[in-house]
C-alpha cells in the first residue's frame, strides 16, 4: 500500500544516494541502489521492528523523503531519482 509507504534518501560514503523504501502494512524494507535496482529486501518484520530500525538506523543515516520545504535541498539534489 503507498499510503503506508516512507521513503528514505541514504548517502553511502561514496556519495551514491540509495533510495530506501518501509512500509508497516507489508512489513517490509526495500533498498534500491542508484539506477533503481533492488539490491535488499526485508519481509515480514513486525510494526515494532520497522520501527526500530527507521529511529536507530535510518533518522541517522538517511533523510526522510516528505516532498515538503523541510528536506528542500535533498529533495531538489535527488529530485527524479525517487520518482
Amino acid at each position: 500500500m503507498k499510503g503506508e509507504e516512507k521513503v528514505w534518501a541514504w548517502r553511502m560514503p561514496s556519495g551514491e544516494l540509495y533510495k530506501v523504501v518501509t512500509n508497516h502494512v507489508d512489513g517490509t524494507i526495500k533498498v534500491y541502489d542508484p539506477a533503481g535496482t533492488l539490491v535488499k529486501q526485508d519481509e515480514n518484520l513486525s510494526r515494532e521492528a520497522l520501527s526500530l530500525i527507521e529511529k536507530n538506523f535510518l533518522e541517522n543515516v538517511a533523510t526522510e523523503v516528505k516532498g515538503n520545504e523541510q528536506e528542500k535541498e535533498t529533495v531538489d539534489e535527488i529530485g527524479l531519482y525517487i520518482r
